[in-house]
């Protein structure tokens, strides 16, 4: 019997859909990697959606746009091949709580 993944991997390809889960896989990621490399304070930043081979995150403030803009290169290179993702493009998002 052969194993599943391979022919679910297939029938990904043939829809032509193997790039679109890649980059929803990126957007789902992006918590895990952004902390990795920034630190825990990333969670005040999210991945909304993809844009051709652009990752859109919300950011709080131009502060943390400038900081991704810094660490883009490393970002990108941790986010999922597949998703062909190049670059990274920060959007003002909501301000979260400040935390005690």
């Amino acid at each position: 019997m052969k194993p599943l993944g391979g022919a679910v991997q297939r029938m990904l390809r043939a829809l032509g859909l193997e790039e679109d889960l890649a980059r929803a896989d990126a957007v789902m990621s992006w918590p895990a990697i952004a902390r990795d490399v920034i630190g825990t304070d990333a969670e005040r930043t999210k991945a909304v959606r993809v844009e051709g081979h652009t990752l859109v995150v919300a950011v709080p403030t131009a502060q943390w746009a400038a900081e991704i803009r810094l660490r883009e290169r490393e970002l990108v290179r941790r986010l999922p091949p597949a998703s062909r993702i190049r670059k990274i493009r920060s959007v003002p998002g909501e301000r979260p709580p400040e935390r005690s």
